[in-house]
């Protein structure tokens, strides 16, 4: 069992690929960094599970899998292919599915637990 009652903390927290490096990204403004860590699986694999954080910044961003994550910190808003904005804190939790277009603006640094399902594995 993972418990992020206890694993909330940013132990193993390394650098992630630049954004710049990954294909399902586009930076519209600041210079956001990230970093996270795998508690299951890994970036290539159908299921990941972990802790993921990042610093201000906008971005668009499109899933490359079903996504559900829980806020630990901060604060952000996100903008559906909609145009719909949701702003979330920390405790809220949201859900995207594979594919779908969003723009994260990140207010105050964010870290986050996530699980990822990738149907493609990659």
């Amino acid at each position: 069992m993972l418990d992020y009652k206890e694993l909330n903390n940013t132990d193993g927290l390394a650098p992630w690929p630049p954004f710049s490096d990954l294909d399902f990204v586009n930076v519209l403004s600041g210079d956001p960094q990230h970093r996270g860590r795998h508690d299951l699986g890994a970036f290539d694999t159908r299921l990941q599970v972990g802790v993921w954080e990042c610093t201000p910044g906008k971005f668009e961003y499109t899933y490359p899998g079903d996504e559900i994550c829980t806020l630990l910190d901060g604060h952000i808003k996100v903008t559906d292919a909609d145009g719909n904005t949701h702003e979330f804190r920390t405790g809220d939790s949201f859900f995207t599915v594979q594919g779908e277009k969003v723009t994260w603006e990140v207010i105050e640094t964010i870290r986050k637990v996530f699980h990822i399902h990738n149907i493609d594995g990659a």
